[in-house]
């Protein structure tokens, strides 16, 4: 009789431990895999959502048409980021109960604010933008991810670009958003330079209220001080609304200006933009005026413009795009480590360590710390007779290895202040293309 209960009581243990939410032997295969997207819909940062939906879209449908992950269909929900940290905190919280990934997030308060909750409810979050290097310096996060580099890579790579094609450059001013990443991006393109050139004078250094829409004074002044560049790291609805003042206070035809992130103002932007515009991808797409010798881009902007009607111009579409199929060879990865089951969450977030993805353009590998690498596009603008936009020439292509703080490293600033002015001989030649 003993035996008998001793039996039922072990049997009852065994069956409440593969029930435990932990235990990897408890995952059934889901129905579908629940993902919640989060970007911006309104107010200024709304240049940002479309592009950014449609891109997801397209990429959950292409996946759920190959047979969803190992035949688990992605279902998205859409949230808009507006509203700021606190607001985003709390929203975090109610999508962590309904999903099993979240995704996107672009400004860098936000997700520095998401981070720790996410570790706190043990839920994996992606990253998709929000380039603060400030994220995981100084934190060991199991379940945040980034695939998208840091702010420091972008401002680095501009500034190797400049002083590649400018090397008789003499002086820099900048104009940027007064919040985090505008702050942050001028500190690093600044340091950059004068690490790289220390002979550069660095002129004034403006901030405009997040959002204003106002810069005609900003421009007066930068024109009144004559720089020979102005570089500015604007977003968004900011982006597009300097472009068309800068335009009509003629501060283009009066010096140079480079724009680190200058296909975030979107369609609008790109339309305002004039010729000899120095612009960064943000570690995306620069479209350019001669063939698609890539396949797999092409496809992906013929599909996107066949479905929506516009040019995939912006950094969003192919950020987004890059954190999806991040996740869908996350969780095949997982499965695969899981002996052919389903994956824990806990699986999933350890197998995107050290995960190999291959993109629109390239390798991106998310490094131990959970840090993507990839590479940044910077290139010249200009408008041909094929695109009612400007598309960008003169392109150069930096390579992660040259651009990233390497793992591990606790500062970005002091990186880039160790910098040297021999690394300029390593830039690659700028790839020119013809009409």
């Amino acid at each position: 009789m003993k035996m008998k209960q001793s039996r039922w009581i072990w049997g009852l243990l065994s069956l409440a431990f593969l029930l435990l939410p932990g235990s990897a032997m408890a995952q059934a295969k889901p129905k579908a895999l629940h993902v919640a997207i989060i970007t911006f819909f309104s107010g200024s940062g709304a240049v940002v959502g479309g592009p950014s939906v449609n891109a997801a879209k397209l990429t959950i449908d292409q996946i759920n048409k190959a047979g969803g992950i190992d035949g688990v269909p992605i279902k998205a929900i859409y949230v808009d980021e507006s509203g700021g940290p606190t607001k985003n905190v709390a929203e975090y919280r109610q999508l962590a109960t309904k999903s099993d990934v979240i995704l996107g997030y672009v400004s860098s308060a936000d997700c520095l604010a998401v981070a720790p909750v996410a570790e706190q409810l043990k839920i994996p979050t992606i990253f998709s933008d929000c380039t603060t290097d400030a994220l995981f310096e100084g934190h060991h996060y199991k379940w945040v991810f980034r695939t998208q580099p840091p702010a420091s890579a972008n401002a680095l790579a501009m500034a190797l670009y400049i002083l590649k094609m400018h090397p008789h450059l003499k002086s820099i001013a900048g104009l940027n958003q007064d919040y985090a990443f505008g702050r942050d991006q001028w500190t690093a393109f600044s340091t950059a330079m004068k690490a790289l050139d220390p002979g550069v004078k660095v002129g004034s250094a403006l901030f405009a209220r997040l959002f204003s829409g106002s810069y005609t004074s900003d421009i007066s002044r930068l024109q009144s001080e004559k720089p020979d560049l102005v570089y500015s790291s604007f977003w968004g609805g900011d982006l597009v609304a300097f472009i068309q003042q800068a335009n009509a206070q003629d501060l283009f035809g009066q010096t140079q200006v480079a724009l680190s992130i200058g296909t975030q103002g979107g369609l609008q932007g790109a339309k305002a933009m004039p010729n000899g515009v120095i612009v960064g991808s943000e570690h995306s797409y620069l479209m350019h005026p001669g063939a698609i010798h890539n396949r797999r881009v092409k496809g992906f902007i013929n599909a996107y413009k066949k479905r929506f009607g516009q040019y995939p111009i912006s950094t969003y579409p192919y950020t987004l795009r890059r954190a999806l199929i991040a996740l869908r060879d996350g969780y095949d990865k997982a499965i695969k480590d899981n002996g052919g089951k389903w994956p824990s969450a806990a699986q999933f977030a350890t197998a995107l360590e050290g995960l190999k993805v291959r993109t629109l353009m390239g390798t991106m590998v998310i490094r131990k710390d959970h840090q993507a690498t990839y590479h940044e596009m910077i290139g010249l603008s200009e408008h041909v007779p094929q695109y009612p936009f400007a598309v960008f020439n003169k392109i150069i292509t930096f390579p992660a290895s040259m651009i990233m703080p390497p793992e591990g490293t606790a500062n970005a600033d002091a990186w880039l202040r160790s910098l040297k002015p021999s690394l300029l001989a390593e830039v690659p030649a700028p790839k020119v293309y013809g009409h």
